[in-house]
């Protein structure tokens, strides 16, 4: 929509019905002061309307317009915008805010329906700050019209930002904190607190590789060290995860556009990143050596087990046998 410009428009040419009333409902006893205010002389505030090429919408001025045919006017004074029907249903329940008579709680009410209404996919802050109310009274009407569908339950809203983000606060995934950082620490570390004293903490021992192979039928030593092997595979799948979150998250967030990104070169981030996951995934066991059985040997570098990539090499899948169709 272009910006308001100031004419002298007849009051015939002005439409009010299009269901563009900012309020819950017209006092006529205000309409009949501004009358006599207007029959003495005194000056309003233009009206606002919004012409769409062929008619004009007023969404803000109600009373000064019907006060204005009382006292027998045929101009008025009138901020046109351009634009259409619908952006002036969106600009009256954001109108008579700081000007004219206020509102009262029937009107307020009116305009957080219509909105909601008219926008369903912006935030509750968003359209309190259109309408000029507080958030908690948008979150409130909106589980209201939500609970009688009269207006969808979505998943996701989008900001003023222009972001879209999870509608309600307990999909949004809180931050840990200090406590639960190091709850989790204490999760994955190889301790545990006890009656205020630091224990070994007891681990369940993987029975299997994570390629689904039995430890048990290796020798003593080797199932002893590929036990703590794959136990620990835990930590690294974790740290990967975190890394792609990572990644994840500078990518959303990213707008080369953005004088906060100057001299941020994405590219090479991304490649970074690449580069320190592919070192996590070189690190991460996933099958027994199929060649030592966790002894040690030159193909799995003395360690006894391999990766996935390395496993592929080693002890390739069998190739799929020709299907012949009679």
């Amino acid at each position: 929509m272009s910006e308001d410009q100031v004419e002298e428009l007849p009051l015939s040419k002005i439409r009010i019905d299009g269901d563009t009333e900012p309020r819950a409902q017209i006092q006529e006893e205000v309409v009949e002061e501004y009358r006599h205010d207007m029959a003495r002389g005194v000056k309003f505030p233009a009206v606002r309307v919004v012409f769409d090429g062929e008619h004009y919408w007023l969404y803000d001025g109600f009373h000064r317009y019907k006060a204005a045919r009382l006292a027998g006017r045929k101009m008025i004074r009138a901020m046109v915008r351009q634009g259409s029907r619908t952006n002036a249903l969106w600009l009256a329940v954001g109108s008579n805010q700081f000007h004219g008579l206020r509102r009262n709680l029937n009107d307020k009410a009116w305009a957080v329906t219509r909105a909601i209404k008219l926008r369903p996919d912006r935030s509750n802050r968003f359209i309190a700050r259109h309408v000029g109310v507080s958030n908690k009274t948008v979150s409130r009407r909106r589980a209201d019209l939500e609970s009688t569908e009269e207006i969808p339950q979505l998943k996701r809203l989008r900001g003023a930002d222009g972001r879209w983000r999870p509608a309600r606060a307990s999909d949004y995934q809180k931050p840990k904190g200090l406590v639960g950082v190091f709850d989790e620490l204490r999760y994955h570390a190889p301790w545990r607190r006890d009656n205020g004293r630091w224990a070994a903490k007891l681990h369940a021992l993987p029975n299997c590789d994570w390629s689904g192979h039995r430890l048990s039928t290796l020798s003593q030593a080797a199932r002893e060290r590929m036990e703590e092997v794959f136990d620990r595979r835990r930590e690294i799948d974790r740290i990967i995860k975190q890394g792609k979150k990572l990644q994840c998250d500078v990518m959303m967030i990213y707008d080369k556009h953005s004088p906060i990104f100057i001299g941020f070169d994405f590219g090479r981030f991304d490649a970074k990143m690449e580069e320190v996951l592919g070192q996590l995934r070189s690190i991460c066991p996933q099958s027994v050596c199929p060649k030592c059985q966790g002894v040690g040997c030159e193909p799995c570098q003395s360690r006894g087990w391999v990766t996935s990539e390395r496993l592929n090499e080693l002890d390739p899948p069998p190739p799929l046998l020709p299907v012949e169709v009679a």
